[in-house]
């Protein structure tokens, strides 16, 4: 063992067996576990890495290494969106859904076509809720039509997306996340979280191709095409998934290790817009409504805007916008960020695209005061690798939002340490479990925790830690980061 990687091991001993034994501690042992950290550990000679510690109350600045360094924060951009959406959209904001229809009704007939009037709902058909799966929403809507007296609909079911721009998936983002389950996009209508799953089942032979057994729920419209083939090398093996928005093809590679379990992968769906309008014209058709069976789908790039003579005559809405920021920030949801992004322009900007969310973001950081310097923002949920923040913004913006109206609705947002969402297996049996609130963030050499934390004393702080460009394993780094949290929560 190198010297230097020995001190570090004897030094983190020490400190390991002072958590063991709950001790208090001071912001003096904080800073000596930092130094160490910038002297001796190897693990982060070649990574780039901030801290920062400010008082919630006041903002003021305790503690900092790389604090004005702009580094990728991964999803700690979510508290970003989320928070300001806050602010800006109110906690009970709910998403809308509309149903109207052209045309006219004439012996239980709509002689017209049927519209669904998308308003970007990132739960309409999730299981996330207990009343957001399809059946309970298409109940509803069909109760609204029977209400009409329509038995019979001539014209076609038309889903109407124009609440958002076409631009589905961010420009960039790399093209590996693009059709995989994170990376799945927007929509101006969303529909089961806007991905299925698919079930790959290994063979016992390396001359065999594995087999895509099942798509679950089934995709309408979509060709499923398999190039995965057989490994015997457990280095060799790993799947990719490729698709794009609108596509009507969507392609498997990688391989498979033989004789291993049957594997369950998440997939995006290419046009959630389609899925949903023809899984409700199946269910119309199910439940004692004909329809002609033909769906049409309405984009901003194809279609310019609804005409007067639309009858409207039911609003479909989500849980409201507190219940969709818990879903959000606990479970990293990247499609239900960049959707409250989107939102954000589409109510109160001039239109639904990410551009016009990203100018409300910096307008209301601006009112707040904070400080932009080192703050770039590409998209909602921090997938692309195009922002941007310092740890001393974000701890100067989690002081601000510490200090607003807002605040319980948004900390109740965050992972527990020890106990929900993304920190449900961190830190248990320290000070810090049940104590720190922190968004997680993740992507490839990167790792990015921010949040609150109380310490023994009573104090409450706020915390931005955001390490960078580093080439041990992830855990290593989460291992450093735990540290740093279970030392200031035992400050005294």
């Amino acid at each position: 063992m190198k010297k230097t990687g020995f001190l570090v091991f004897i030094f983190l001993l020490i400190h390991l067996h002072t958590f063991s034994q709950s001790k208090s501690t001071s912001f003096d042992e904080f800073t000596k576990y930092v130094d160490t950290m910038k002297q001796y550990d190897d693990d982060l000679r070649n990574a780039v890495w901030s801290v920062s510690v400010a008082d919630a109350k006041n903002g003021e600045l305790l503690f900092e290494h790389n604090s004005q360094y702009g580094l990728l924060p991964a999803s700690n951009m979510k508290i970003i969106t989320t928070g300001v959406g806050l602010l800006l959209l109110g906690a009970d904001y709910t998403f809308k859904t509309k149903l109207e229809y052209t045309g006219n009704i004439v012996d239980s007939t709509l002689d017209g076509d049927m519209y669904i009037i998308g308003g970007g709902d990132p739960s309409l058909g999730s299981a996330i809720y207990e009343n957001t799966v399809p059946d309970t929403v298409f109940h509803k809507w069909t109760q609204a039509i029977k209400g009409l007296g329509i038995k019979n609909i001539n014209g076609k079911i038309i889903a109407d997306t124009r609440f958002f721009d076409d631009e589905n998936r961010h420009g960039s983002w790399e093209f590996d996340d693009i059709g995989t389950d994170y990376g799945a996009g927007v929509s101006g209508i969303q529909f089961m979280d806007n991905m299925c799953k698919l079930l790959i089942e290994p063979t016992s032979n390396i001359n065999e191709n594995p087999r895509l057994a099942s798509v679950e729920p089934y995709i309408p419209e979509i060709s499923w095409e398999n190039y995965l083939t057989s490994t015997d090398s457990i280095n060799e093996t790993g799947i990719s998934l490729y698709s794009s928005p609108y596509s009507s093809r969507a392609i498997l590679s990688g391989k498979v290790l033989t004789n291993s379990y049957s594997k369950t992968i998440s997939a995006a769906i290419p046009n959630p817009a389609y899925t949903c309008a023809w899984y409700f014209n199946n269910y119309l058709n199910q439940n004692g409504i004909t329809t002609s069976n033909r769906i049409e789908i309405i984009e901003r790039r194809t279609s310019d805007f609804l005409s007067e003579n639309h009858t409207h005559f039911h609003t479909y809405s989500s849980p409201i916008y507190s219940e969709i920021i818990y879903e959000t920030n606990k479970s990293s949801n990247n499609s239900f960020a960049e959707t409250i992004l989107k939102t954000a322009g589409a109510e109160l900007g001039n239109d639904g695209s990410v551009s016009e969310g990203r100018k409300l973001v910096a307008n209301k950081l601006q009112d707040m005061n904070i400080a932009t310097n080192g703050f770039q923002q590409s998209d909602g949920s921090g997938l692309s690798r195009h922002n941007f923040v310092t740890t001393e913004f974000l701890c100067k913006y989690l002081s601000a939002m510490y200090n607003s109206d807002v605040y319980e609705d948004f900390v109740l947002s965050f992972p527990i340490a020890g106990v929900d969402g993304t920190m449900k297996n961190m830190l248990k049996k320290t000070a810090a479990e049940g104590n720190v609130k922190a968004k997680s963030g993740s992507l490839s050499g990167v790792r990015s925790y921010s949040g609150y934390v109380t310490t023994k004393a009573g104090q409450d702080l706020c915390f931005s830690f955001i390490f960078n460009n580093f080439t041990c394993k992830s855990a290593v780094i989460t291992g450093k980061i735990e540290k740093l949290m279970i030392f200031l929560s035992e400050l005294e």
